[in-house]
């Protein structure tokens, strides 16, 4: 019975708080391992997925090993405090779904890593700004901790959507800001009456309380602050012609695409991508750089010579919710273009 037990594979997890992240699935036989040599094999048979694990909700990313008897898969980032988390194995006859969580360092408190867009202006139109934090944080109260205020001091109100529990990535690392929609929209009731949040002219600062807290209890300690300026709308879309594209010239070398204008962050880690002449995705690290002005591909694998095509979501969006096939906010009665096939800009690695 034991011997049995022993040649079942299981999951194994390395979750320490001061050390590196892995999820393996050990005690494969050879006739599984030998399924299991391409990428797209191994990321069908080890997945994992943080909240709930819809049939819409993205894996984490991260990469993938196999030695003689494991595959292994590293997250791009460490596992996130205070999140379920869900291992999803699919090897041959073994198929199960094992929860977990991690427990959090306590050597410092939680910290904001990042603002987006990062640059120090926005448009007065501008419809969001994402929060980036260092571990999951607590959804409670997450907006009523955020205050906008004016150059003058004063507090805006309205300034953003209030939605109870906030607005969170499934590791509750990114709190999205909505800018009230009622105020950014022309011909809107709560615009003609209030104006927009953010006036053109007008410097802002954007506070986080300290009292701000993450999954476990502990407080940022600290207020945060984000300074920036506001300039006029933008009620143009951004347009494919901008968008330039420098291949890599070495093999592993980045592609770095130039954007004709910034463009939303969290949107273009998901709708912008490279296929090859097949249509398979080219997989690997994707960066947002220099105020979301420019995209930036790190392969996997290294470059092979040929025809290439950048491919773009004609629904991403700038900071005002420009489309690449429409404008925001557009006159009353405008058309609205149906669905179509995602932009493609062809280019060559040679």
């Amino acid at each position: 019975m034991a011997a049995a037990l022993a040649a079942t594979p299981q999951v194994r997890l390395d979750t320490a708080p001061d050390g590196p992240h892995r999820v393996s699935v050990v005690g494969l036989a050879a006739a599984d391992l030998a399924g299991l040599r391409t990428e797209d094999a191994r990321r069908r048979a080890l997945a994992v997925y943080a909240g709930e694990t819809r049939p819409d909700t993205p894996a984490v990313a991260g990469r993938y090993e196999a030695d003689a008897d494991s595959l292994h898969f590293t997250p791009l980032f460490r596992f996130s405090p205070g999140v379920r988390y869900t291992v999803r194995v699919r090897i041959g006859s073994l198929a199960l779904d094992q929860p977990f969580e991690v427990e959090a360092a306590r050597s410092e408190p939680p910290r904001v890593t990042a603002v987006h867009p990062s640059g120090d202006s926005l448009p007065e139109n501008a419809l969001r700004l994402y929060l980036h934090f260092s571990r999951a944080m607590a959804q409670r109260d997450a907006t009523r901790r955020v205050r906008l205020v004016d150059q003058d001091g004063s507090e805006v109100q309205l300034a953003f959507v209030d939605v109870e529990g906030g607005l969170w990535d499934p590791g509750r690392t990114r709190l999205t800001l909505i800018f009230h929609p009622g105020r950014v929209k022309r011909g809107v009731a709560p615009g003609e009456r209030m104006g927009p949040p953010l006036r053109a002219g007008h410097e802002y600062r954007l506070v986080v309380d300290a009292e701000m807290a993450d999954a476990a209890g502990v407080a940022l300690g600290r207020p945060f602050e984000h300074r920036f300026r506001a300039v006029e709308a933008d009620r143009e879309p951004p347009r494919v012609e901008g968008l330039a594209i420098e291949p890599p010239a070495e093999p592993r070398a980045p592609l770095s695409v130039h954007l004709p204008e910034p463009l939303d962050h969290a949107l273009l880690a998901r709708w912008m991508w490279v296929e090859d002449a097949k249509g398979v995705r080219v997989e690997g690290q994707v960066e947002a750089l220099e105020g979301e002005t420019r995209w930036v591909l790190t392969p996997e694998r290294p470059w092979s010579p040929g025809v290439y095509a950048l491919r773009v979501e004609r629904a991403l969006e700038d900071r005002a919710g420009n489309r690449f096939d429409r404008a925001f906010d557009r006159e009353p009665g405008g058309a609205v273009p149906g669905p179509a096939e995602p932009l493609r800009v062809p280019f060559e690695v040679r």
